[in-house]
């Protein structure tokens, strides 16, 4: 049997000396940052702080998460604004993704490439729900306080050019909240 994702989180948070975090409120975490105009390359929530809901939600501490607060990344996701608002999706059809995650200045994941056919999730707007494309199990900690940000590229699955298109993308996964009850 492998180890939990909250016994994972725990573990990298001692080995890197972060002993209170095992006092924090534990839950279910999701941030994303989604960027309305259409590009060749995406770097999400670098400058997410600037951006307002619906866009990203990460708020005020834009691209890093506060004093023992973390999320270890259980799963990556991108999603197409269909419109400059943010508000509605389009459908990923025929789209591949090629990302790196970055952590604290270290690339965690590099090159990996995730394609059209994933969960029908993130949003519906009562007829058509938008195709996310997403990365499971990934299993990777962003600790409190270290800056973090995805580079992403979307080409065409059956040609392969690189697409200039909106694009949004999101982290998921099993993270800890501060408890004011422990530590006040």
């Amino acid at each position: 049997m492998g180890m939990s994702a909250q016994d994972k989180m725990l573990n990298v948070a001692s080995r890197l000396g972060l002993t209170s975090l095992k006092d924090m409120q534990g839950t279910t975490r999701m941030v994303y940052d989604s960027q309305t105009t259409a590009a060749l390359t995406h770097t999400f929530f670098k400058g997410a702080s600037q951006r307002a809901f619906p866009l990203s939600n990460v708020g005020a501490n834009g691209n890093q998460f506060q004093v023992n607060e973390a999320l270890l990344v259980e799963k990556i996701g991108f999603f197409i604004p269909e419109a400059a608002n943010g508000i509605s999706y389009a459908a990923a059809t025929n789209t591949t993704i090629k990302f790196d995650l970055v952590i604290g200045n270290k690339t965690v994941i590099k090159d990996a490439t995730v394609e059209f056919g994933g969960e029908q999730a993130f949003y519906n707007d009562g007829t058509v729900g938008s195709c996310v494309i997403d990365l499971e199990g990934v299993g990777i900690l962003i600790p409190p306080q270290v800056e973090y940000y995805v580079v992403a590229k979307a080409c065409n699955n059956s040609t392969r050019v690189a697409t200039s298109i909106r694009l949004g993308c999101y982290l998921f996964g099993t993270g800890a909240l501060l408890n004011f009850n422990t530590t006040i």
